[in-house]
């Protein structure tokens, strides 16, 4: 399948757009483009990320990655990179710009070697080579990780740790290779450095497998701007700071401002040339974050795992709104019925009726301000099952005086699957169970709404595009 093709019948699959981009958002896969539409086997990819990471990055998901067609010039690498090779790494190789290695380390009667790397952008990728009697991908998801390897960087301190993609161990005549890819999140190493890196197992085969990969960053081009657009009165703008041209990635550079109360809120962006290829999304990440009068002031810095065409002669950012809305807790200790409202938005629920019965407590409530077929019938489910009870002296604060979720998630009280009462409607009953506490009193509880759940639906609010000249 050709890649007009391709797409063609992508753009007639109907696609949730609104859960599509929150699922993003919220650190599900994200998928590469196509570069070559070739492909002679499946691989299988993982993402390692320490926890301290998995709410700032999106890992790699569906990966259209391009089969080596011109990489004759490396016959070893080549064929390296055509089993287990990454898109960037496909890229680079492509361009003459992986370094060939030959770097290796032994353990417990197992070998280790570091056969290349690669350094574009704010992505570090290498391959490597595994060989001994007692490897074997037999032993892996028994004796070792799912991948068949594990390993850290630095001194293996999870604060220390950088998110990466990897492949599985795939078996050649001589042994086992794989790849990996690191984002490098900041500065840490210079352009011409050494990134230390520790194996700790091999398809259940433990040991230590120490190295100093050398990295030299490849040469890349940045182009200054300040071009900026603004929604205006109402506190919202994206100012443009540099693009950095790589040879396989793409750097865009830029700052945000949000009106404070909506400092959780985001301003995404989307990026194509003038002649219609859009980059591809890696890995947003914010830098800093200032709180100044009743504005919010944030350095981004956005990966895309695609490069800008040498025949572009300007890009196109478009951004968008995406605003955020959080939880609500009111407390049960009041006259029904009663409304709980979203704080950003229209939607509402309004409490009917509460009944305690032993152990149990029953809500009756209507959900509010949706219209038919806005929202899809299991996202509204999913609203209603998420709707929880908390002890009122449990509620707790950071030193914001905003409410801390994180440490209130293991004190909240879900129900059983939330009941429609009335077809068609969105009358709904959920009960909630209280295993340890039979004498307890409702009006001794509050309720957690997750009006999120419904907002993340909203339409994002695009602003005016602005445009970056690349000559």
């Amino acid at each position: 399948m050709n890649k007009e093709r391709f797409l063609e019948e992508i753009n007639e699959i109907d696609v949730p757009k609104h859960e599509l981009f929150t699922a993003i958002d919220k650190g599900l896969a994200k998928g590469r483009k196509e570069k070559v539409p070739k492909r002679k086997s499946k691989r299988k990819l993982f993402t390692a990320v320490s926890s301290i990471a998995v709410a700032t990055f999106l890992a790699a998901g569906f990966i259209f990655a391009p089969i080596s067609y011109a990489l004759s010039t490396i016959p070893l690498l080549g064929s390296i990179y055509d089993k287990v090779g990454l898109q960037i790494g496909y890229e680079l190789l492509e361009s003459d710009l992986v370094t060939e290695l030959n770097q290796k380390a032994t353990s417990n009667g197992v070998d280790i070697t570091i056969t290349s790397a690669y350094y574009d952008g704010n992505i570090i990728g290498l391959t490597f080579h595994a060989k001994g009697d007692k490897v074997s991908i037999d032993r892996v998801g028994e004796h070792g990780p799912e991948a068949g390897y594990s390993f850290h960087l630095f001194d293996g301190k999870e604060q220390n740790q950088w998110a990466s993609t990897m492949t599985e161990l795939k078996e050649t005549e001589d042994g086992y290779i794989a790849s990996i890819e690191f984002y490098n999140p900041n500065t840490a190493i210079s352009n011409n450095d050494t990134l230390p890196l520790t194996f700790t197992n091999i398809t259940g085969v433990k040991g230590l497998w120490n190295f100093d990969v050398p990295v030299e960053k490849i040469p890349s081009e940045t182009i200054y701007s300040e071009a900026e657009t603004k929604l205006q009165d109402q506190g919202y703008s994206l100012k443009m700071e540099s693009i950095i041209k790589g040879n396989a990635t793409t750097i865009v550079n830029y700052e945000t401002i949000l009106p404070r109360e909506g400092k959780n809120d985001r301003i995404r962006i989307t990026v194509f040339d003038d002649k219609g290829n859009r980059l591809v999304k890696f890995h947003p990440n914010v830098l800093t974050t200032d709180v100044k009068g009743t504005s919010v002031i944030k350095e981004n810095q956005e990966l895309f795992s695609s490069k800008i065409s040498e025949d572009a002669s300007y890009l196109t950012i478009q951004p968008e709104i995406v605003k955020w809305d959080q939880d609500i807790v009111s407390s049960l200790d009041q006259t029904t019925p009663f409304v709980i409202e979203s704080s950003r938005f229209d939607y509402a629920i309004q409490v009917n009726r509460i009944q305690q019965k032993g152990n149990q407590l029953v809500l009756d409530y209507h959900i509010q301000n949706i219209e038919t077929g806005s929202i899809k019938e299991d996202i509204i489910q999913n609203f209603a099952d998420y709707i929880t009870i908390i002890k009122t002296d449990q509620i707790t604060k950071d030193n914001n005086g905003e409410l801390d979720m994180n440490q209130m998630l293991e004190l909240q009280t879900h129900s059983n699957e939330a009941k429609i009462l009335e077809d068609g409607s969105l009358h709904y009953q959920s009960t909630f169970e209280l295993k340890n506490d039979e004498s307890f009193n409702y009006r001794d509880y509050s309720l957690v709404v997750p009006f999120g759940t419904l907002s993340a639906n909203e339409e994002p609010i695009k602003m005016k595009s602005i445009q970056v000249e690349l000559q």
